[in-house]
C-alpha cells in the first residue's frame, strides 16, 4: 500500500462545504457537538495509507519527507484537526522505539501501527506537568523482571491503545533515573475514562493506572537511565509535524473567513474590501504566510541539520502556534458573532471547533512556556549573530567571507540544500538529532553571509522597502544577542527566546526568498516579493513586540495572494496544492 499525495487525499474526502459529506466541515462539527471519534474519517484515511505517512520503509510504511508528510497531513488537518491523533498519535512512541528500540519491539510495533492501531506514549504526571525530573511512577526490579507503580496523566489514545511506550523513575535524581519500558496493554492496567477537552473532542485522553504491574524484563527499551534522552530526541520530531495541524486550523479559518467577507456587503462595499475589517484580514493572512515558510523549512531542515534542532524545532513551533491564534483571533474579529456560533455560520459552526482545537495542539507535546524555556537556556551560547564577528575576522575584502572559508562554504551548500526547493532532501537521520545546538545556529549565522547580497538585489530592483526590512533583521539580531548577555535567567532569556523564533522566521523568509530566484513562490511570479515583504515585517513587528498593525501598508499585499489562491481552490502554501473545488459563497446583504 503506498501513502497518499495531498492531491489524493482531496479527492478521496471530497467537497468539505458539502453538508452531506461525512469527511465535510459539517459532520466535523456534528462530531465535535457529540464528543464523538472519527471513526469513518479515520477508517478511510487508514484505507488510502494515510497513518503510513510518519512510518519508514524499514517498518512497512512510506515516508518520504517531513516536507512530504507536513502537506499531506495538513491538507487533511484543513477538515477535521481530529484526524491527527486519530491517526498519528503512534509517532512519538515510534520515534523514541527508532532511537533506542531493540529489533523486535521495533517489529512489534511497526506491525501494530502499520494496520492502523495505536500505540500509547505515557510520560507526563498530573501533579508534576513539565517538570518531568519530579515524576514518581516507578520501575522496581522484581523477582521475574520489574512492577510498575503509579498513574500516568492525558495518555493519547488511553483507552484504545494496544502497546504503550512508558517513561517511568528507576533511579534517584537527574535524568539518568528515568527507563522506558514497551507494555501490552492487558485487562491489569486500570483506564481511566476520556478526560473532556475543549478541543479535540472525541479523542480519549485517559489516566492509566499501575499498581505493582509486573513487567518482564525484555520490556526495557534501550538502557536503564536512557529514556529522557530519547523522548526529548523524539519530541524534535513531533513538534514537526505538529505544525501541520497548526496550519490546518489557520488554513481553515482564513478560508471559511474570506469567504464570508467576500459575500457579506456593508453598504456599497463588502465587508473585506471595508478598511478595517481588510487589515485584520491583511495581518492574518501575513501571518499565515510566515507560519507556513517557518514550518516548510523546518521540515526540510531537520534532514539537513538535526545535529541544531533542538533550537530550530523548538522556534519554529512557538511561531506556527503564535501565528495561528493571532490569525484566529483576527479572523475572529472580522466574523465577529459568526465566530462563536456551535451549528450555523460559516463552515456549518467549524469556527468555533477551530477556535479550541488550535488551543489544545498548541500544548498538545508541551506547553508555550516549556517550548521556549526547552531552548532558551541555550541563547547564551548560540551566538546568534556570530556571523557579524566571524565574517569581520576572515573578510580580506576581496570576496564574500562564505566563498573564501572552506567551513562557510560547507555552510552555504547546507543552507541551499535547506531552502532551494528544487534541491533533494537528504535521508532522515533521527540518529544525528541532539540534545542541544552546541552553540550553533546556522540559519542565522548564514544570514550575515547573505542578507547584504539581497538587499543589493532588491535595491537594484527598486524595492527599497523590502532592503530596508532585511537591513532592520540583521540590526535587531545584532541587538538580540546583546540582550541576551545581560538578560536574567528567567523572564528575560524566555522573553528573548520569543524574539529569537520570529527572528529566525524572518531569516527563513529571507532565505527562502534568496534561493528560489527562478520558482514561483505562493503561486506569484517568480521572484516577486509581495510576500516577503509582508511576512519580514509582520515578524519584525512580532518581534519588537509591537501590533502588526502598524505596518498595514507592507501587509495589505498578503492579503491579495490568500484571496487569489482560495480563488484558485489551493493550499494557502509556499508551494500550492490543489483543493476540491469550494463553491461561490451566496452574496448576504
Amino acid at each position: 500500500m503506498s501513502a497518499p499525495t495531498a492531491g489524493e487525499i482531496e479527492r478521496l474526502l471530497g467537497d468539505p462545504y458539502d453538508a452531506d459529506n461525512p469527511y465535510g466541515f459539517a459532520a466535523a462539527v456534528r462530531r465535535d457537538e457529540q464528543d464523538a471519534f472519527p471513526e469513518e474519517l479515520c477508517a478511510a484515511l487508514r484505507e488510502a495509507g494515510f497513518h503510513l505517512n510518519y512510518l519508514p520503509a524499514e517498518w512497512g510504511g512510506r515516508f518520504e519527507s517531513f516536507e512530504h508528510s507536513m502537506v499531506v497531513v495538513r491538507t487533511a488537518a484543513r477538515r477535521d484537526l481530529n484526524i491527527m491523533p486519530g491517526t498519528m498519535f503512534g509517532i512519538t512512541a515510534a520515534t523514541c522505539l527508532a532511537l533506542h528500540g531493540s529489533p523486535e519491539q521495533q517489529k512489534h510495533v511497526a506491525e501494530i501501527l502499520g494496520r492502523g492501531g495505536a500505540v500509547g506514549f505515557a510520560l507526563s504526571e498530573a501533579d508534576h506537568g513539565s517538570d518531568l525530573l519530579a515524576n514518581t511512577v516507578r520501575l522496581e526490579p522484581a523477582l521475574d523482571g520489574w512492577e510498575l507503580t503509579g498513574e500516568k496523566w492525558m495518555v493519547g489514545l488511553g483507552r484504545r491503545c494496544e502497546a504503550l511506550y512508558l517513561v517511568a523513575r528507576t533511579g534517584g535524581r537527574g535524568p539518568g533515573a528515568f527507563t522506558a519500558v514497551l507494555l501490552d496493554l492487558s485487562a491489569d492496567v486500570e483506564r481511566g475514562p476520556a478526560v473532556p477537552t475543549s478541543g479535540m473532542r472525541g479523542i480519549d485522553f485517559a489516566h492509566l493506572r499501575f499498581d505493582r504491574l509486573p513487567v518482564p524484563g525484555e520490556a526495557l527499551v534501550g538502557r536503564e537511565g536512557q529514556a529522557l534522552e530519547s523522548v526529548m530526541k523524539a519530541q524534535q520530531v513531533v513538534r514537526v509535524m505538529s505544525m501541520a495541524g497548526s496550519l490546518g486550523c489557520a488554513d481553515t479559518a482564513l478560508r471559511l473567513t474570506l469567504d464570508f467577507a467576500s459575500a457579506r456587503h456593508v453598504g456599497r462595499t463588502t465587508v473585506r474590501e471595508s478598511a478595517y475589517p481588510r487589515r485584520e484580514l491583511a495581518v492574518a493572512s501575513a501571518a499565515l504566510l510566515s507560519a507556513d515558510v517557518t514550518a516548510l523549512t523546518a521540515a526540510r531542515g531537520i534532514h539537513v541539520f538535526p545535529e541544531v534542532f533542538s533550537v530550530w524545532g523548538c522556534a519554529a513551533k512557538h511561531v506556527v502556534a503564535e501565528h495561528t491564534e493571532d490569525l484566529i483571533r483576527r479572523c475572529a474579529t472580522v466574523l465577529a458573532t459568526r465566530s462563536v456560533l456551535r451549528t450555523e455560520g460559516p463552515g456549518d459552526g467549524l469556527f468555533q471547533k477551530l477556535q479550541r482545537d488550535a488551543a489544545i495542539v498548541r500544548v498538545v507535546d508541551t506547553s508555550t512556556l516549556a517550548n521556549l524555556r526547552a531552548y532558551a537556556a541555550q541563547l547564551p551560547t548560540l551566538g546568534v549573530s556570530r556571523g557579524t564577528r566571524n565574517r569581520a575576522a576572515s573578510h580580506d575584502g576581496s570576496a564574500p567571507a562564505h566563498e573564501t572559508n572552506p567551513q562557510r562554504r560547507e555552510l552555504t551548500s547546507r543552507i541551499r540544500e535547506v531552502f532551494d526547493l528544487s534541491e533533494p532532501l537528504p535521508p532522515y537521520t533521527p540518529e544525528h538529532l541532539d540534545l542541544t545546538a552546541r552553540g550553533n545556529s546556522p540559519i542565522t549565522t548564514a544570514l550575515f553571509d547573505i542578507a547584504p547580497q539581497a538587499a543589493a538585489i532588491l535595491t537594484a530592483q527598486g524595492d527599497r522597502t523590502t532592503a530596508a526590512l532585511t537591513t532592520r533583521l540583521t540590526t535587531a539580531l545584532t541587538q538580540l544577542t546583546e540582550d541576551v548577555a545581560t538578560a536574567d535567567r528567567d523572564t528575560g532569556l524566555v522573553d528573548a527566546a520569543d524574539r529569537f523564533a520570529h527572528l529566525h522566521a524572518a531569516t527563513c523568509c529571507l532565505l527562502l526568498w534568496w534561493a528560489n530566484p527562478t520558482r514561483p513562490l505562493f503561486g506569484a511570479e517568480p521572484g516577486d516579493t509581495r510576500w516577503l515583504t509582508a511576512c519580514l515585517a509582520y515578524l519584525l513587528a512580532r518581534a519588537d513586540g509591537t501590533d502588526p498593525r502598524g505596518e498595514a501598508p507592507a501587509l495589505l499585499p498578503a492579503l491579495d495572494i490568500t484571496t487569489e489562491l482560495h480563488a484558485r481552490d489551493q493550499l494557502f502554501c509556499v508551494h500550492p496544492q490543489d483543493l476540491a473545488p469550494h463553491p461561490e459563497p451566496a452574496a448576504d446583504h
